[in-house]
């Protein structure tokens, strides 16, 4: 191998190894590094306290809507319509009257049964007439079989002697059993009137009292062709016309109270390990916004899960199962004086804040309630005036029969 000369050779460039390391960073940009970093932790610590001291303690949901009752209006008997008395958003009060059904029928049925009450006293009367009839025959057929005694123990004496003939014997014998036949059939005659007398007072027969109790039912439905609101609230869902038959069963109109509203705060199952009932809650309504601040306290927990309690119950025990969060309905009820000045729409949207640090109260509760919830007085029909007019009646009628 020829090596070249040495004038020949070229000297190659010395190549340096790269440096990988970056260029420090210069004094402004570790400046603002250190800020971010300094607010992270600083965010990191609040939130941290934020938990310790507030949220550790507090279960919130936007799941929430407000609930309330909802009276429906129905009326106790079938009837024709001429006149309703609010329409919907219309506010009304107790006792106040909302619809009116055509009375004629009624009226008419409520006349007709005093009609027979009436009767049924003259029949009352006819019954201690005939005791009275009864007891005097049987005084007469007494008599009669006494007679027919005496004479027939008379001839019986004197037959054997022939002082009177056989054949007067025998008629006298006849006439013997025929007085004992009759005594004793006017005896059953006597016992079947008392019987349908009975033993009662006058005004107590029992044919009396179901005829007093057919006018105050006539007089009860006559009294239910009007209807009246039962509670305090507005008028919703009026589908009542004047004209309409309406029946038993049909919704004419509802009426939500303005009282008695509270929230269902749908909350998931792994919130409310700590909920308890009587704990405080905080409550805004999408509808006044966050400046509305509503006051309450938890009223109950339900006893399922929505799904639970739908159309169709899901069914777990599949293979092809997916684990779901469930949510359970917790009742919150709402300050009265709040919603007197912010009213409360049914459905509406709410957020709930529940203060859980109360851990000593109750999950469930343990004792039933023993006052109703809500009452109301306008199905109470007063039995005074019928009963008035009764005794008008019976008094008209069974006079004749106290002088007897």
């Amino acid at each position: 191998m020829t090596i070249p000369p040495k004038e020949t050779r070229q000297e190659q460039p010395v190549v340096q190894p790269a440096d990988d390391r970056e260029p420090p960073l210069n004094k402004s940009q570790s400046k603002w590094l250190m800020i971010f970093t300094g607010i992270l932790i600083i965010i990191a610590l609040i939130w941290f306290l934020l938990w310790v001291f507030y949220l550790k303690f507090h279960v919130t949901t936007d799941d929430a809507y407000a609930n309330g009752s909802i009276v429906n209006i129905n009326s106790s008997i079938d009837g024709s319509v001429i006149a309703f008395y609010a329409d919907d958003t219309d506010f009304v009060v107790q006792g106040q009257l909302l619809i009116k059904l055509d009375p004629t029928y009624y009226q008419l049925a409520y006349e007709k049964a005093l009609a027979n009450l009436a009767a049924q006293a003259l029949q009352i009367r006819e019954f201690y007439d005939t005791v009275r009839v009864n007891e005097a025959d049987v005084a007469i057929k007494k008599i009669v079989l006494a007679k027919a005694r005496y004479d027939y123990e008379n001839r019986s004496k004197l037959v054997d002697s022939e002082a009177i003939s056989r054949e007067d014997f025998v008629h006298s014998r006849d006439d013997l059993t025929m007085a004992e036949d009759d005594l004793k059939k006017a005896q059953s005659l006597l016992d079947v009137s008392k019987d349908a007398l009975g033993n009662t007072a006058l005004e107590s027969h029992p044919l009396l009292e179901e005829k007093k109790a057919q006018v105050r039912e006539a007089y009860y439905h006559l009294k239910h062709c009007e209807l009246y609101a039962p509670i305090t609230g507005y008028v919703a869902k009026r589908s009542v016309n004047v004209g309409q038959s309406v029946t038993r069963t049909a919704d004419l109109m509802a009426i939500i109270p303005t009282d008695y509203v509270w929230v269902d705060a749908n909350f998931k199952e792994t919130q409310l390990g700590g909920v308890r009932i009587g704990q405080p809650a905080s409550i805004w309504f999408d509808l006044y916004g966050s400046d509305v601040l509503y006051h309450g306290k938890v009223l109950g927990i339900s006893s399922g899960s929505g799904s639970l309690f739908s159309l169709i119950p899901p069914q777990n025990a599949t293979g092809n199962w997916i684990k779901i969060v469930q949510r359970i309905t917790v009742r919150i009820s709402l300050d009265p004086e709040v919603i007197k000045k912010y009213p409360v729409r049914l459905g509406i949207s709410a957020e709930v804040d529940v203060d859980i640090t109360e851990q000593d109260l109750p999950r469930l509760r343990a004792v039933s309630p023993s006052k109703p919830v809500t009452t109301t007085t306008v199905y109470d029909i007063y039995l005074e005036e019928v009963n008035r007019v009764i005794d008008e009646v019976l008094e008209r009628d069974l006079l004749t029969l106290r002088k007897l």
